[in-house]
């Protein structure tokens, strides 16, 4: 799928403004550890500390990264939120409308008790129906929010458009170390030192309708599926489960890295998921079979259990998926941001990799065309990643079609394997075509 010459991402015309930015005298030069793109790529959030021992959040608007002219216009700091404590989580979340044509069809007629419940979204749009729209206090239907989750346990949601902190979430007993949005419809998902998962509904005023608490250590991060029908929860100790988000059962407690996982993403169908780790790896899972399809080194020769499970200097720290599952982005302790081609058969070697000294985090927009790359020197860099994409071969009909298959299957995803067509199709759709043999090390 992949030509064997492919242009790295380069660095953005605007890159110097926001560097100029955030080394400003006026900031510490420490760990920028979290950055989030929003979901209309236009908007980054990076977590700041100032010399005079204040958190906040910086906000850059930019209408078009890709500029060749650099002006205060391309990009300038839309807001700063001042937090009460050290910032340790951030996520977008974009209000949409009940009366928009996406969700409206899905919204129940609650004098209709013929309609099943059978979605998530559905049983979310039942609860609402019969709440009081008038007693309300805020209105997340409309505007772009950003979530930010603090050492003393609170959750701030704040107004990106009009600069105003609207609602405070606090339930979590200590630090709040992963926030992650539903797409549409304002569904939060936190996770802290506390050992909980919190579920939060921001269009029922942040009301906390689930906790999940069946472990007695930290949860790293909590990530939603596109489809909502997936949440996945990492941490120490190996630790990657999936649950199911109508039953809120366990599906899958996956087994397969060797030290603490700090990080996942979903494909864009939600048909497979990966984790990353510090055993060196990142690890592709199926999320409807729970089997592993494909690792990922970090460190060639891959390192014994007794170095994997220890402190190997291969730590990785962050990964991506970019649009439509072509590439998989990672940033390691190695000083290394990794491109892999995430779907090819051929291998799972790296197509190129840059140095970035002190490496955290890396960020990639929605769209793809963009990606940020954040370190331990309170850097963050820009970099177009438009010729990357371009150079990579066309998708196939047969790749498009399953990843719409996979895309609308939701909930019902297991039917999958009682699809009536041939076991290699069936195959196809759990992307056991690009599988490769896979061991655990045991010594």
């Amino acid at each position: 799928m992949f030509n064997s010459l492919i242009v790295q991402p380069t660095l953005l015309p605007v890159n110097q403004l926001l560097q100029d930015y955030c080394n400003s005298p006026i900031f510490l030069p420490n760990n920028v550890s979290r950055i989030a793109f929003s979901p209309c790529s236009k908007y980054l959030a990076i977590s700041k500390q100032d010399i005079d021992d204040q958190y906040c959040v910086l906000v850059f608007y930019c209408s078009n990264w890709h500029s060749k002219t650099i002006t205060d216009d391309n990009l300038y700091l839309h807001n700063k939120f001042i937090c009460t404590s050290a910032i340790w989580s951030l996520a977008f979340g974009k209000g949409v409308s009940e009366l928009n044509s996406i969700t409206k069809p899905i919204l129940l007629n609650k004098n209709d008790l013929s309609i099943p419940i059978t979605t998530r979204r559905a049983s979310l749009d039942q609860r609402r129906l019969s709440l009081s729209v008038v007693n309300r206090r805020h209105d997340f239907t409309k505007h772009l929010f950003l979530a930010t989750g603090l050492a003393d346990g609170k959750i701030n949601i704040w107004n990106v458009d009009t600069g105003e902190l609207t609602l405070i979430l606090e339930d979590h007993q200590l630090a709040v170390c992963g926030l992650d949005f539903t797409s549409c419809n304002m569904q939060l998902a936190s996770c802290s030192h506390d050992t909980t998962i919190k579920l939060w509904d921001l269009l029922d005023d942040g009301n906390m309708y689930k906790t999940l608490n069946e472990w007695t250590h930290v949860i790293n991060i909590v990530k939603w599926s596109p489809d909502e029908s997936l949440l996945c929860a990492v941490g120490p100790y190996e630790f990657v489960v999936l649950f199911d988000t109508i039953t809120w059962t366990e599906l899958f407690k996956l087994d397969g890295h060797l030290h603490n996982v700090v990080d996942c993403a979903f494909s864009s169908d939600s048909a497979f998921l990966v984790t990353a780790s510090y055993d060196t790896r990142v690890l592709m899972w199926s999320t409807i079979t729970g089997e592993i399809i494909k690792a990922f080194a970090h460190q060639i020769p891959r390192p014994l259990k007794i170095y994997a499970g220890g402190d190997n200097g291969a730590f990785v720290r962050s990964v991506a998926v970019t649009k439509s599952n072509q590439f998989l982005v990672t940033a390691c302790d190695d000083n290394k941001v990794r491109w892999f081609p995430l779907v090819s058969n051929h291998s799972s070697n790296t197509i190129f990799e840059q140095t970035e000294n002190n490496v955290l985090y890396v960020a990639i927009t929605s769209d793809s065309q963009t990606m940020a790359v954040s370190n331990r020197n309170g850097d963050v860099r820009l970099f177009s990643t438009v010729t990357t994409l371009l150079t990579s071969q066309p998708l196939s009909l047969k790749y498009l079609c399953r990843l719409t298959i996979n895309t609308n299957c939701g909930h019902k995803r297991q039917d999958i394997l009682n699809l009536p067509i041939s076991h290699k199709l069936v195959n196809y759709l759990l992307y056991k075509d690009i599988s490769m043999k896979y061991t655990k090390q045991i010594i």
